[in-house]
């Protein structure tokens, strides 16, 4: 039986496209495909492209401190101790006590606003980081850019949903989230330009660094709250036709997004109830330690491995550009044969390959090489999960604060991933490396038992209840107003 969810197949009728009289379009055949081929093609250029750029600067101005170490922070504004471990994790506490409060403004006010507004604000805290003079300025500093930057990354999957169907999303979440890896790559080639081209009689490079990524933001945020599809009933007439606007709002409702509640307690309290959740959270625990810790932390193990400060920021890029390539061919194929889990569990898989590499070898290059393997299996575990958790989630809030929770959870055991490279540790972080390896473990062995349970209760709906059948529209918001959510006979999990 094909995975393929019913309600993806819905006969939907039209509806209102913004004109003084209904579109009617096909709903089946060469016509339609030929409208859908277009409509996903102007998406594929100005949403996606344009979610990625925004999820750049948000992933730059997040990292940059560990390039900003290399280049003098600590002396900079007189950090002892663990005091810029600790001003990494402040970072994590503003992020994580703004998830679910974000996606419920989110609801409020419009996607464009959120994001445009969180992007002003956060900017405004990365810039100010070149002012700092102390431990104090720079933990407040990261505290609200880590509260503020909270409103991009888990809007940014809920938008997505809007406008592509669940076997869809993967990929396009892919070229979202990949933009990070990017970021990583360009945020050693623009530190290493500072340090190497740059000087100010009163300014130190860290201090640039943070100015030149920092108001960039700023101007893009301000752009954003004019320029982002909110969803498909807003798209404007120059950039798409009336069949076209009338197919994206079919597809929407096909896509569980019939419910216009701004905040449904019942869908909430079915997201802290679902026990897929649980494991989605557990997983993204695994995945965020030693993610948390290889953004803040690979300048510093490349710069210990014998490479000089200027030439440490420039061997940063190498393992982000193979996490690229990894990260678009991975998504891409989790979407084709439409296994998630899977694929989560292969890419933890290398990740381990790469943290054994680290332990195991005092080698320059073999270490360099593991630093590789890690982010080749790290960053496509991002999109996967933020996929497979709005894939399997039927309505807004639900949705919503699934995705929120995943964030939330993931988010505050980042924290432990900013304190477990000890400068005591150094040069092979034993304890660091091992911490990690232990935790892609974890992500190994719970996204098996998910696909397992899942792959369960679809072979037994599929016994009880058949083939699924379609589902108009209205039959969705009825089995949402009935609180079925993805419990209904209809639906079938992605695995």
């Amino acid at each position: 039986m094909s995975e393929k969810s019913s309600i993806e197949k819905a006969d939907v009728v039209a509806v209102e496209a913004g004109s003084s009289h209904d579109v009617i379009v096909p709903q089946s055949g060469p016509e339609r495909d030929a409208i859908v081929k277009r409509l996903k093609l102007k998406l594929d250029f100005r949403l996606v492209p344009y979610l990625a750029l925004l999820y750049l600067f948000n992933a730059l101005d997040r990292g940059n401190i560990g390039n900003a170490r290399l280049a003098g922070i600590e002396e900079g504004t007189h950090l002892k101790g663990n005091d810029f471990y600790n001003a990494l994790s402040f970072f994590y506490f503003g992020y994580t006590i703004s998830q679910i409060p974000n996606m419920f403004i989110m609801k409020k006010v419009t996607p464009a606003v959120l994001v445009g507004v969180t992007m002003i604000l956060w900017g405004v805290c990365s810039t100010a980081m070149a002012g700092t003079k102390n431990y104090s300025g720079l933990v407040a500093a990261r505290f609200f850019m880590g509260v503020f930057e909270a409103g991009v990354g888990p809007a940014a999957p809920i938008i997505l949903s809007f406008f592509y169907l669940r076997h869809e999303l993967a990929w396009r979440t892919a070229l979202f989230y990949g933009s990070s890896t990017f970021a990583g790559a360009f945020g050693g080639l623009i530190a290493y330009g500072v340090a190497k081209n740059l000087t100010h009689e009163s300014l130190a490079p860290w201090q640039l660094l943070f100015i030149i990524e920092g108001i960039p933001t700023i101007f893009l945020g301000i752009v954003t709250i004019f320029v982002l599809p909110n969803a498909p009933e807003t798209l404007e007439r120059w950039f798409v036709t009336p069949e076209e606007k009338q197919v994206a709002i079919e597809r929407s409702r096909s896509g569980h997004n019939t419910d216009n509640s701004l905040l449904d307690k019942r869908q909430l309290f079915a997201a802290l109830k679902d026990h897929k959740n649980l494991f989605t959270c557990l997983i993204y625990i695994g995945l965020n330690i030693p993610l948390a810790s290889y953004t803040s932390f690979l300048p510093t193990i490349v710069k210990l491995m014998g490479y000089e400060d200027a030439k440490a920021q420039l061997m940063t890029v190498p393992p982000y550009a193979c996490a690229i390539v990894c990260v678009f061919a991975v998504c891409w194929n989790s979407d084709r044969t439409r296994r998630r889990g899977f694929h989560v569990a292969g890419s933890a898989l290398v990740a381990c390959i790469g943290y054994i590499l680290l332990i195991s070898s005092g080698n320059v290059k073999a270490n360099y090489t593991g630093a590789c393997f890690v982010a080749m299996g790290l960053y496509p575990i991002i999109p996967l999960m933020l996929s497979w958790v709005a894939n399997n989630n039927v309505g807004h809030t639900k949705r919503a604060v699934s995705i929120a929770l995943l964030n939330t959870f993931g988010q505050c055991f980042a924290t432990v991933g900013t304190q477990i490279y000890k400068t005591p540790t150094a040069p092979r972080f034993f304890m660091g490396y091992g911490v990690c390896l232990a935790f892609t473990v974890v992500m190994i062995v719970f996204s098996l038992v998910l696909t397992f349970v899942l792959n369960r209760e679809n072979n037994r709906r599929d016994e009880q209840y058949g083939e699924p059948k379609p589902l108009t529209p209205e039959e969705q918001q009825e089995a949402i107003d009935n609180g079925i959510y993805d419990d209904h006979s209809s639906f079938r999990y992605f695995i």
